[in-house]
């Protein structure tokens, strides 16, 4: 029995682990009223055109996640023009749009630069994205983003990983700031492995008001006529999915079968240096027992008869 109380400890400390390294959690949220915070910047055109730099160079880079990042601006322009679609009073969206290009170096001209690291991002070791907006006023001058391809330790993210963060990154590029709903596309934390992250009617409704000088009813300035207040507020009930293209959804490829991601992810933690010293403790106590239980119990005294 103590054996197999060892054995039970162990796994679960292993599976533990495996939890607080791939999600993060807020508590309190509000399940009847969803939130999307606003950055109270805009953009004063609607073509805006993406450069996607990539550092072929580098050992640790991997070409998928081109078309990682190409389907999430895939994603946002597919649900741009749904919302438009489906919403007339928001049809003015329709003429807005990102536009990619890919390079292996930098040049001049672009609104939005897309670099990728090996690490992690900024003071935090959770940043796996960040965004960095540049203004003159409340308009929006040009944008940086960058996208980690290795989590804080050291494993290489996955394809549909890189894809939701970088979903999430291009809503900050176009004004959002985060929403209180866990499966939000703007929600600020990310699970990994986790299942493909859908833009919603609040993402959008953010981009309409974002976006709000396009209609005929406006121009850019004075922007406080358009883009006022820092919170949208959406009752739960209204919240809906918007629909992505069979082009920019996640492949469904072996590599991202849930399964398979979690069975390599967990043998990627046992393998990482932190986790195999536990590993070898835990392994150490164990023998140790079954060393010294035997013992013990030759030396007991007989029953009487």
């Amino acid at each position: 029995m103590r054996s197999f109380f060892l054995l039970f400890l162990l796994f679960s400390s292993l599976f533990l682990t495996a939890g607080i390294f791939t999600s993060s959690q807020v508590q309190g949220q509000n399940q009847d009223v969803y939130q999307l915070m606003m950055e109270g910047l805009a953009w004063d055109r609607s073509t805006i055109n993406v450069l996607l730099v990539t550092p072929n160079n580098e050992s640790w880079w991997n070409p998928v996640y081109i078309n990682s990042t190409l389907r999430a601006i895939g994603q946002w322009n597919d649900a741009i023009q749904s919302f438009a679609f489906n919403n007339t009073q928001y049809a003015y969206l329709v003429a807005l749009k990102l536009v990619p290009t890919v390079s292996n170096e930098s040049r001049p001209g672009f609104n939005i630069y897309v670099n990728w690291t090996q690490s992690t991002i900024a003071n935090s070791i959770d940043d796996i994205g960040l965004t960095t907006l540049s203004s003159e006023g409340n308009a929006i001058t040009d944008c940086n983003i960058n996208l980690a391809t290795h989590s804080s330790h050291g494993d290489a993210l996955a394809d549909g990983d890189e894809q939701n963060i970088a979903l999430h990154e291009f809503g900050h590029s176009l004004g959002l700031g985060h929403s209180n709903y866990t499966g939000d596309a703007m929600y600020p934390a990310l699970t990994l492995l986790g299942p493909p992250k859908l833009l919603s009617t609040l993402d959008l409704y953010g981009i309409a008001a974002s976006f709000a000088w396009m209609s005929f009813q406006f121009s850019f300035y004075p922007v406080s006529d358009w883009l006022s207040g820092d919170t949208l507020f959406m009752p739960s009930s209204e919240y809906q999915a918007l629909p992505v293209s069979a082009q920019n959804a996640r492949p469904q490829t072996f590599q991202n079968n849930p399964t398979v991601q979690n069975i390599v992810l967990i043998g990627e933690i046992l393998l990482h240096p932190d986790i195999i010293v536990l590993i070898i403790f835990f392994a150490a106590i164990y023998v140790v027992i079954a060393i010294v239980h035997p013992r013990k119990k030759a030396q007991a005294p007989n029953p009487p008869q």
